[in-house]
Formats: structure tokens, C-alpha cells, sequence
């Protein structure tokens, strides 16, 4: 892992229970598009979706073999999420926060009877991070989806997205963005749960 990286993992996480969101914007998924799976109806796991390119080299903290499947521009940083082995994992580049550092946070996909539902889709494990004065990032990480909040420290919406992707505006959180990923129907009963608040953000697509 690169020099200066800070890895949190799920034993010592602290558990984020306000990351519901609305109305998005979606990018390309790997499941063709269309009303969400009706209960008991099985999603694509994430390990299954459609891995995209990203633009230039892949960041030192991604080791081994992964799949990466969103990749988010923030002005001067970016925001990778990949899955490895049971693993959802994102490596972020922060914005201009003063005293800011990478981050590369990991939380293993829950086994039996383990997780958290408070999300569709689920179960979840969380972990979360804090990496400067206004950055940080929460992940909830599921077999069929990964759900993210990130505030990068500058812009609080994404310029360009990439992979199977929803992200909305939390309306409490200023500079903070909610990434869903996962495939169509995950990602549509998630951002209309029924604690959904963020109004629609249109996102360009890469």
C-alpha cells in the first residue's frame, strides 16, 4: 500500500446510519435499465458487474487484482471504487483541504446472519474515515450494491462519472456527495428508500 495512504477497515469503523438518498443521476450499468426487481428477486452482485476504465493510471493504493467499477472527478482529486476478493474498497484524492491526506478505505462484504439492512439491497458492513478538517468518507458495503458519502474537501458534486453509478446531494450534508453503485434496480430502491431527501443532481457523464 503507497507511503502515506490512511487505511481504515471495518474493525475499527464507526457506523453511518443517515446514508439513504433520492432522486439522482445515473451512469452506465452492467443490467439493462427498468423498474426495480419486485422483493425476493435477486440483484447483480457487484462482483458480477461490467469493470470500467479509468482515465490515466490506476492509484498506487489498488493493489492485486480488483475490479473497479465507478471512477468520480472532483476538480483536482477523484474518487476510485473497486471491489477485491470480499472486499468493497475506495481510494480517494482529496480537494484543496488544507492538512488533507489520501484515503483508502475498506469494509468486507458481510458474511451469514452479519450486516446491517437498514438499506435495500442489503445487508451492509460500514467503515469510515476522516483524512482532514473537511474530508472524509463513509462506506456501507453489500454483495449487491456499495454505498458511499464523501465530502472531497472542496467541490461537493462530482464533474465526471463513470460505471454503474447514482449520485445525489445529502440536502443536510453541504459539500458531500452519495454514491450508490450497483446494478439498476439496487441502486433505484435505494435512492427512493423511505428516508429520501436529496433533490435530483445532474451529473455529466464521462
Amino acid at each position: 500500500m503507497a507511503h502515506g495512504l490512511r487505511t481504515a477497515v471495518l474493525g475499527s469503523a464507526v457506523v453511518i446510519l443517515s446514508l439513504v438518498g433520492c432522486a439522482g443521476c445515473d451512469s452506465g450499468g452492467a443490467a439493462p435499465e427498468g423498474e426495480p426487481p419486485a422483493r425476493g428477486e435477486r440483484f447483480t452482485p457487484l462482483d458480477r458487474l461490467e469493470a470500467v476504465q479509468v482515465a490515466g493510471d490506476l492509484p498506487a493504493g489498488i493493489e492485486g487484482p480488483s475490479s473497479v467499477l465507478a471512477e468520480l472527478h472532483y476538480g483536482h482529486g477523484r474518487l476510485i471504487a473497486y471491489v477485491r476478493g470480499d472486499a468493497c474498497e475506495i481510494v480517494a484524492t482529496p480537494g484543496p483541504d488544507a492538512g488533507a491526506v489520501p484515503i483508502h478505505l475498506v469494509a468486507k462484504r458481510p458474511g451469514g446472519g452479519e450486516g446491517s439492512s437498514s438499506l435495500p439491497a442489503g445487508p451492509y458492513t460500514t467503515a469510515t474515515v476522516a483524512a482532514g478538517p473537511r474530508t472524509w468518507a463513509s462506506l456501507l458495503c453489500g454483495e449487491n450494491a456499495m454505498v458511499i458519502e464523501y465530502a472531497s474537501g472542496g467541490e461537493d458534486a462530482p464533474r465526471q462519472v463513470r460505471g454503474p453509478v447514482t449520485v445525489t446531494r445529502p440536502g443536510a450534508r453541504p459539500a458531500t456527495s452519495r454514491i450508490i453503485i450497483g446494478d439498476p434496480g439496487a441502486r433505484r430502491l435505494i435512492e427512493d428508500g423511505p428516508a429520501a431527501r436529496a433533490a435530483v443532481t445532474q451529473i455529466p457523464r464521462g
